[in-house]
């Protein structure tokens, strides 16, 4: 499946968080985001160290479980999925590591990426 595809189709959104909230034992970390990101729309998320961001996107890209709400990808809910499942579906996360095996060059970090991919 596609995304863009998928949602430009049904006249929907690529990516859609409805009332997502997070809370980690008596702490609201997240609290009632709604957002809508239209296919090929570009958008950023700003905000001080603390405010958020990261487990934002941890509950975006499955690596968190929200507390309640929603996380829709092309009109699909994708809570619970793992985050293998939901990049498989055409979302993906990079992360701020500037060198995953120091001692391997740039192309052959970049080929554990493909090779991992592809199953192996």
């Amino acid at each position: 499946m596609e995304p863009s595809t998928a949602s430009t189709a049904a006249g929907g959104y690529a990516l859609e968080l409805r009332d997502l909230r997070k809370t980690f034992g008596k702490t609201e970390i997240i609290r009632g985001v709604n957002l809508a990101v239209s296919p090929g729309e570009r958008v950023a998320i700003i905000g001080p160290n603390g405010a958020g961001k990261s487990t934002l996107f941890n509950l975006i890209s499955g690596r968190f479980a929200p507390t309640s709400g929603d996380v829709l990808l092309a009109g699909h809910r994708i809570n619970g999925k793992k985050p293998f499942e939901i990049n498989r579906m055409g979302l993906s996360r990079s992360f701020q590591i500037t060198n995953i095996f120091p001692k391997l060059s740039v192309f052959e970090n970049l080929r554990c990426g493909v090779l991992w991919s592809l199953g192996y």
